[in-house]
């Protein structure tokens, strides 16, 4: 077995369980946090305090590499002293793990639990201690129990903390040098069980971080608008950190390492965690406060057929549902409640009225926020007759006596019900039928009684009475007959005289 790349597992696990207790922390002003020029000083936690996160690790050198996951790990401080803080910790893992020649596979039920004692002062690590990992490694053909037990302690007096409190922004520090000892005692189950035990120290170099900026950041347990955003120079890592939530809300290491001595060293290439849940959630604001009407405030000659819309949101990224108040009064009556869209069709509006609107905002916490109250003017009714009717359409031709059916359509700009007429071009005409619906096709059947050739044209009026110009005409023949033109019978009637006479008839 390989112990060295065993150790860096132990290692890596450890740092990662480490790190996210005093990454950063702090608490709000309600539980005592003192604030120095818009920073953060040390916090005080309290027995029952808890953040859970969820962490990636991943770790890769010649022939070995990790990529972890540590889930729900779930740290609460158990315990208060005079000079420290007792903190416990529990989480499962799950991921996949190589080490070249003799395991490749995956982790399964494997759980991982332990304390830490963090110095009250500064947040110093001063030990991470009865850390218990017991699971399975599932290979291709077999199932491997394991189990581990660890203890790493800080390997300097006083301890070091990576923190200078009060943290604030465009603040730089140095951290200096941080030495632990790696105690590891446990057992892999092969066919020959492996006992592994091993101490070593490692420690990781001073290097310098600066507060770059104080932000609003997103993780599973909620939008928090305090976010120190930290970051590293020669360490490659950041963090954010909320007074609200007392700790990390979230971090990102790249290529962390850890050094045995000036030869020997080993990388861990990724190390990431997200807040997932706490006892200290970030306060809920309300939504946005209702803006940008449309139709604008005080707007006139809005259309009888508008739709009325309106920007909203929420700072928080909850849902947001919308009561909506409309009328022609100027309290207006609600309309419709629990909107889920920043639109809403009032329906077909009166001409040459004022109207009055308002919005109140939702979010899922029952917080509201309520617009003001808007108001805009229909136009004026003006009647605009129907356009011009299509040519009617249907045959160019037949016979007297026989019916024959026509079709044409027209569009009334005001969408109003529309009556046509046709004019069959003989004197006579269909008289007005209808009404339909503007746009829709209208059909009339009409008989000839003469022969003679026609002109067909209609004529739309709408309901109010404005008619439109007369359609292009179509022209119609009654009856269609098919006559041998003269020329041609003469032609004939000189072949058959030329034939029979010997002379031609012209």
């Amino acid at each position: 077995m390989n112990i060295e790349k065993l150790k860096v597992y132990a290692m890596c696990m450890l740092l990662g369980i480490s790190f996210l207790s005093v990454a950063g922390a702090g608490v709000d002003i309600q539980s005592g946090i003192s604030l120095s020029f818009g920073g953060a000083d040390v916090p005080t936690w309290e027995s029952g305090n808890y953040w859970t996160y969820n962490l990636n690790l991943s770790y890769e050198t010649s022939g070995a590499s990790a990529d972890l996951k540590l889930n729900d790990l779930h740290f609460e401080v158990t315990a208060v002293g005079s000079e420290n803080y007792t903190l416990t910790f529990e989480g499962t893992v799950t991921g996949s793990v190589v080490l070249a020649g003799i395991i490749d596979g995956s982790m399964q039920n494997t759980n991982i639990d332990g304390k830490m004692a963090i110095r009250k002062s500064d947040l110093a690590i001063e030990r991470v201690y009865d850390v218990h990992i017991a699971g399975e490694i599932k290979r291709q053909f077999v199932t491997n129990s394991f189990h581990v037990d660890m203890e790493m302690k800080q390997n300097v007096t006083p301890v070091a903390s990576p923190y200078d409190f009060p943290i604030n922004v465009n603040e730089t520090w140095s951290v200096p040098v941080m030495t632990f000892w790696l105690y590891v005692d446990g057992e892999v189950s092969l066919t020959v069980p492996y006992q592994i035990y091993y101490d070593f120290p490692i420690y990781i170099k001073s290097h310098s971080v600066t507060c770059v900026a104080k932000e609003t950041v997103s993780v599973p347990a909620g939008t928090y608008r305090d976010a120190f955003h930290v970051s590293g120079d020669a360490v490659q890592y950041q963090f954010w950190f909320s007074p609200t939530a007392h700790n990390v809300i979230k971090a990102s290491y790249e290529n962390v390492r850890a050094w045995y001595n000036e030869s020997t060293y080993w990388d861990i290439n990724e190390l990431d965690a997200v807040l997932t849940d706490t006892n200290f959630g970030p306060s809920n604001e309300p939504p946005y406060t209702p803006g940008n009407p449309n139709p604008a405030n005080n707007s006139v000659d809005v259309d009888v057929n508008a739709d009325l819309s309106w920007t909203g949101g929420d700072p928080d990224g909850d849902a947001v549902s919308y009561d909506i108040y409309f009328g022609t009064d100027s309290n207006p009556p609600l309309a419709a409640a629990g909107w889920s869209g920043t639109s809403y069709s009032p329906g077909t509006m009166e001409y040459n009225t004022t109207y009055y609107w308002k919005i109140i905002a939702y979010d899922d916490h029952n917080h509201s926020a309520a617009g003001p109250t808007w108001t805009f003017s229909t136009r004026s009714y003006v009647n605009s007759p129907p356009d011009k009717p299509d040519r009617p359409s249907g045959p160019s031709s037949g016979n007297i006596g026989t019916p024959y059916t026509y079709s044409s359509h027209a569009v009334d700009k005001d969408g109003d019900l529309v009556y046509y007429l046709f004019d069959w071009g003989d004197g006579s005409d269909s008289g007005w039928l209808g009404p339909y619906e503007s746009g829709a096709e209208v059909n009339a059947t009409h008989t000839w009684s003469e022969v003679g050739s026609y002109g067909i044209k209609v004529k739309a009026k709408d309901v109010n009475g404005a008619e439109s110009e007369w359609s292009d005409a179509l022209a119609v023949s009654m009856p269609k007959v098919y006559l041998l033109p003269m020329q041609k019978i003469l032609e004939i009637l000189n072949v058959w005289f030329m034939r029979f006479l010997g002379k031609t008839l012209i």
